[in-house]
């Protein structure tokens, strides 16, 4: 099995290459969202160092969200065109679980992403497996539900006040992994190519405003 994993829904651009049960190559960093040019380039880089040729590629895995609504498009339109093109499996990890899984804890973990103005998309999860929904939430409500022994994730900055009682991960583990991406779509059931859409959890800026003026007309 030769997997491809893109991560394009945080600040941070990850690729990775996996054999389905190690990380073959994975590459990482912060472009400002720039991820429009900066994907494919990367790709390519890894695929030489790695040896491997797109005819080979059996896999591709992306995170799908939520996550910024720019890089999700991004790494949606990627995924489904290598899909459809190489004739390959897509599967979809959403963000949060990744997020949690990078952290390489086994307990219980809860994932935050800011989304302004106090509110985050947020999950939880204990020993791999999700506990309760994904949400998109205010912060300093989520909060209340946690359990004493819960470990933060994710951009905890943000809520630093408010996350005060809590253990938080440390600084280089708390971005998504496309090393780590890639293992656990590895086992994952796949998704039809044509129809996959990312997870926002929340409707885009625009259309939100647009929903909001046809409701007072």
């Amino acid at each position: 099995m030769k997997i491809v994993a893109i991560d394009t829904s945080t600040k941070q651009l990850s690729v990775a290459l996996s054999d389905g049960k190690q990380i073959v190559a994975e590459a990482s960093y912060v472009t400002s969202l720039n991820h429009a040019t900066k994907l494919m380039p990367l790709l390519e880089r890894l695929m030489v160092e790695a040896k491997w040729t797109p005819a080979q590629l059996t896999r591709i895995v992306v995170a799908d969200g939520p996550g910024s609504y720019t890089g999700l498009r991004i790494g949606a339109t990627t995924a489904k065109t290598l899909a459809y093109t190489l004739g390959i499996e897509l599967v979809a990890i959403s963000t949060l679980e990744l997020m949690a899984a990078s952290t390489g804890h086994t307990g219980r973990v809860a994932a935050i992403q800011d989304a302004r103005r106090g509110a985050g998309f947020v999950g939880v999860y204990d020993a791999g497996k999700r506990i309760g929904e994904e949400q998109h939430v205010e912060i300093a409500s989520f909060v209340k539900t946690l359990t004493p022994d819960t470990l933060v994730t994710g951009d905890v900055e943000a809520f630093e006040e408010i996350l005060q009682p809590f253990e938080k991960v440390a600084p280089a583990f708390r971005t998504p992994r496309a090393g780590v991406l890639a293992l656990l779509g590895a086992t994952r059931q796949t998704v039809e190519a044509h129809a996959f859409e990312p997870r926002y959890l929340r409707l885009a800026e625009a259309e939100a405003k647009w929903i909001e003026a046809q409701r007072h007309e």
